[in-house]
Order: C-alpha cells, then sequence, then structure tokens
C-alpha cells in the first residue's frame, strides 16, 4: 500500500528501502485533444461502416478507401495508447541501501527498467523547469526532472515534478541511502 508522499507522488516500505511512485504529468491539452479525437473516431466508424456494409465493386476508389481506413485503424490504435500512456503512466522508482531501480511502467505493466548500484551514484538533485522556446517568459512544466551522476554521465527521472515534489522526493531518497554530493 503506498501513501501520500507530495503532490502526485506516492511512497511505501520495502523490505529494505522505499518505493515511490510518480504518475505522469497530464499535457495541458489532454482534456482538448481527447474529446477532439473521440468525436473524429465517430464519425469515421460511421463513414467506414457505411463504406464496408455496402456491395463495392473493384475498382481504384474503394482501394483508396480501404487504404484510408487502414489509416483510421492505426490512428484508432495510435489513439488507444496514448490515453492508456497518459492516464496510466507512472514512473517507479525502488531504492534499497545495496541498489536503485527505476521502472517506467504504463497500465502497471513494466515496459522499461535500469537498476543502479546505490554506492556508483552520486549528486542526486533537481532541475528546475526550461522556458518554452517559443515563449521565453513561460515556463514548461514537463521539463523539470530529477538528475543524478552514474559514472560521471547523467540519468534522469521523474520528468514533469514540481519543486515540492522533488524536496519530498529526494529527501525520502536520502533517509534510505545518502548519495554524496546532492542537493534540490
Amino acid at each position: 500500500m503506498l501513501d501520500k508522499l507530495e503532490g502526485r507522488l506516492t511512497c511505501g516500505k520495502t523490505n529494505q528501502g522505499v518505493c515511490i511512485a510518480i504518475p505522469v504529468r497530464h499535457g495541458p491539452f489532454t482534456g482538448l485533444y481527447a474529446p477532439l479525437i473521440l468525436i473524429w473516431l465517430v464519425i469515421a466508424t460511421i463513414r467506414y461502416w457505411s463504406v464496408l456494409t455496402e456491395p463495392h465493386p473493384n475498382n481504384t476508389e474503394f482501394m483508396l478507401q480501404m487504404i484510408a481506413f487502414g489509416i483510421y485503424v492505426l490512428g484508432f490504435f495510435f489513439f488507444v495508447g496514448w490515453v492508456a500512456w497518459t492516464m496510466t503512466a507512472e514512473t517507479v522508482v525502488v531504492l534499497n541501501p545495496t541498489e536503485i531501480r527505476i521502472e517506467r511502467r504504463v497500465l502497471g505493466v513494466e515496459v522499461a527498467a535500469h537498476t543502479y548500484r546505490t554506492n556508483q551514484v552520486s549528486r542526486l538533485k533537481f532541475i528546475s523547469p526550461s522556458k518554452i522556446s517559443t515563449q521565453n517568459s513561460v515556463l514548461n512544466p514537463n521539463s523539470s526532472r530529477i538528475q543524478f551522476l552514474m559514472d560521471n554521465k547523467p540519468q534522469r527521472f521523474a520528468k514533469g515534478v514540481t519543486e515540492t515534489e522533488a524536496r519530498a522526493l529526494i529527501d525520502k531518497m536520502l533517509e534510505t541511502y545518502e548519495f554524496p554530493g546532492s542537493w534540490y
């Protein structure tokens, strides 16, 4: 059972350490894109349903419609994947005194994972959000992240965390293992 840590973050104890879940940050246009794509899918379904139920001669127009139908099907699967990613994706950090494991999950299924020895990890820190390139006065909240060094190479996770979430996350990680050179 994971308890609320800060903001979107949840945290729980493991045998020797801690497990922290960081849900993906929803983009500002998610609420706009999803209904628009759903409307497009409904209209396309009605159109292609009528095309498939009518008798069709073997001509070029029907073949072009079948190509368009194939593109529609690909778009549908892309939309389902996007919704699954947007609504259920999370990064899970499992930390114990000997290793840190960073997993990326969608629908609770692990899609990528990296394991690092804690004694080789240093400089755990928060990277604040950068400005949007087209509007220098606006910060992009999805550009913030947590970074650490592993063999002098930066490794990043927790994309889109706020500063308060990052503080809570780093504090919780430092309770389990004192990473050298770490700060907010």
